[in-house]
C-alpha cells in the first residue's frame, strides 16, 4: 500500500478515512510563527505500508519514539539535522511498527535574527557541525540530558498562550546548539575521548552491578551534561540503554553456558536488576523471556 503523508491526517489530525484501514495514530502542529512550527505526530501500522513524504528547508529539531510521546521518558532519541532545499522521499512501515515525533522546525532566518547573527553565519555553523558530528544520513544525535529534560517536560505539559510556548521552544534550541558546540569540542579533544572510553570500560565490568552516572562522571573527570553527550556520541546509546544492554547480552551469555533453573535465579540476581526489569529488558532486546531464550539456545 502506497499512501501520502498528506493524506493520513484529517484536518482534526485524526486518521483519514483514506488511511484507516492500515494505520492508527494522531497529529499536532502548531505553527507559532510563520517560521516556526512545533509537530507533535504518532502513527502505527496495521499492514505493510510506503509512506512518501516531503520536509521544506530548514533547522529540524527532532525527538523520537515509538508509542506516544506523552512525556520526556518516551522519548528515544534526539536528531538534528539541516536541510538546505526541499526534499521527499518514500519510507516503509512494516505490519506492527510504529513511530513517534516531537519536532521543532525553524528557519535559518529566523534563528539568525534571534541570535544577531546573519542568516549565512547560522548555516555555515550547522554545516560545519553536520560535517563534522553527523552521521552517514547527516543527522547529529543527542541524548536527553538533565538540561534538555525540564524544558521539553514543560513543552509537553503546556497548556497556555502560544508566546510562551515558543519561548520554551527557543530554550530548547538554544540549548541543544550550547550542546553541539560541547560534542564539537568532545569529538577533537584527545584527553576527553580518553575519559570516555573509560567510562565505557567501567560500565562494561562485570562487577558494575549498579549504575550511579554522577559518580560515573566524577570518576572519569567529566561533568554529567558532557559525559552523556559524549557517550551517546561514541556509542550510538545513551548510558542507560548501554548498561542495560550490557548486562542483559552478559546474562544471556550465561544462560546460553548454563540454562538450569537455579543458575538463572542465580543470573538475575547478579545482572542487578529485579526479575520483573530483567524480563522487560530481555523482551525489549530479545523479543522473547529469558526462559524462552534458554530453550532456544
Amino acid at each position: 500500500m502506497q499512501l501520502n503523508m498528506q493524506d493520513i491526517y484529517d484536518n482534526s489530525g485524526s486518521i483519514s478515512e483514506q488511511a484507516m484501514p492500515w494505520l492508527s495514530g494522531h497529529k499536532q502542529r502548531i505553527t507559532l510563527l510563520p517560521n516556526l512550527h512545533l509537530l507533535n505526530q504518532h502513527l502505527s501500522s496495521t499492514a505493510d505500508v510506503s509512506i512518501h513524504e516531503e520536509a521544506q528547508p530548514g533547522l529540524y529539531f527532532s525527538f523520537l519514539g515509538t508509542g506516544p510521546i506523552k512525556t520526556v521518558e518516551d522519548i528515544q532519541s534526539v536528531q538534528i539535522s539541516y536541510q538546505a532545499s526541499a526534499i521527499s522521499g518514500d519510507f516503509m512501515m512494516k505490519k506492527g511498527e510504529s513511530f513517534s515525533l516531537l519536532q521543532t522546525h525553524i528557519s535559518p532566518s529566523l534563528l539568525a535574527s534571534v541570535l544577531g547573527e546573519t542568516e549565512d553565519q547560522v548555516i555555515q555553523h550547522f554545516v560545519a557541525m553536520r560535517n563534522r558530528l553527523g552521521n552517514e544520513n547527516a543527522v547529529i544525535q543527542l541524548p536527553v540530558t538533565g538540561n534538555t529534560h525540564p524544558i521539553l517536560t514543560n513543552i509537553l505539559n503546556h497548556k497556555s498562550h502560544s508566546i510562551s510556548l515558543a519561548g520554551h521552544l527557543y530554550s530548547l534550541i538554544f540549548t541543544l546548539i550550547e550542546q553541539l558546540q560541547m560534542l564539537s569540542h568532545l569529538s577533537q579533544c584527545e584527553g576527553c575521548q580518553s575519559k570516555l572510553f573509560n567510562a565505557q570500560n567501567l560500565i562494561e565490568a562485570p562487577e558494575l552491578n549498579k549504575l550511579d552516572i554522577q559518580h560515573l562522571a566524577h570518576t572519569v573527570g567529566l561533568n554529567t551534561e558532557a559525559l552523556a553527550i559524549g557517550f551517546k556520541h561514541l556509542t550510538g546509546k545513551s548510558i542507560e540503554s548501554y548498561f542495560t544492554l550490557n548486562r542483559i547480552e552478559s546474562a544471556a551469555s550465561k544462560l546460553r553456558q548454563n540454562p538450569a533453573e537455579k543458575s538463572h535465579i542465580h543470573i538475575v540476581a547478579q545482572s542487578g536488576f529485579s526479575e520483573d526489569q530483567f524480563e522487560a529488558a530481555f523482551i525489549k532486546y530479545f523479543g522473547v523471556y529469558s526462559h524462552q531464550y534458554e530453550q532456544i539456545h
